[in-house]
């Protein structure tokens, strides 16, 4: 049985453990990221492992979150940031997420093996990571609600508009399925029309008004 530990040490040996995690899989791979790879440096066992994470897709998944209040703010000043535009801006924002999923070091390791996103998806909780992603999407958040409040965006749901906006993940994602010239039309035909759908409602109710 797996000892206690005390505060101060599990704080410590879980930042541990994301540190070790993140050299292990972006060595590794998730697949091939081993739960003896990651304890080691953290220098607890194996059992005591599971205290902090209930997998090592629990593990990665926290590796990726801790990444993203960084991420959200690049792509947010590379948009939003950006331009005074509100359509613009979501375009710009679309190009930038696909432009991040396809050079982040975490995420090229699921996109260089679609079998590691199979394996990933099968050893989480979305429904927790939901929960838990809301407050850090806020940033965000705050920008949609600032253009609904200028009529500039249809009037939604902030999280669902924000979900619709991260449909545009399937394009990297899928693109060893795609041939190379449409998907580099589709990087920017996609992006528009997803803008489009936002805004174009809102700015003809704006102008009639």
């Amino acid at each position: 049985m797996p000892r206690a530990f005390k505060k101060e040490e599990k704080e410590r040996i879980r930042a541990k453990l994301l540190e070790a995690g993140r050299a292990c899989f972006l060595r590794y791979g998730l697949k091939k990221t081993t739960i003896e790879d990651v304890v080691q440096p953290a220098g607890i066992a194996k059992s005591s492992f599971y205290l902090f994470f209930e997998s090592k897709e629990a593990l990665f998944v926290e590796v990726m979150m801790a990444e993203m209040p960084t991420m959200l703010k690049r792509l947010i000043d590379a948009s939003f940031g950006a331009t005074d535009d509100t359509r613009e801006a979501l375009i710009l924002l679309l190009k930038e997420i696909v432009h991040e999923i396809e050079t982040n070091e975490m995420a090229r390791i699921l996109l260089d093996d679609p079998m590691e996103l199979e394996r990933l998806a099968a050893g989480i909780d979305f429904k927790a990571i939901l929960q838990s992603s809301a407050a850090m999407f806020a940033p965000l958040y705050e920008e949609i609600r600032r253009a609904q409040e200028r009529g500039e965006m249809i009037e939604a749901d902030v999280a669902q508009i924000s979900y619709a906006l991260g449909l545009i993940k399937l394009l990297p994602v899928n693109r060893d399925r795609i041939p190379r010239d449409l998907y580099d039309a589709m990087l920017e035909f996609a992006p528009q029309v997803i803008a489009d759908g936002l805004t174009c409602q809102a700015r003809v109710k704006k102008e009639n008004a």
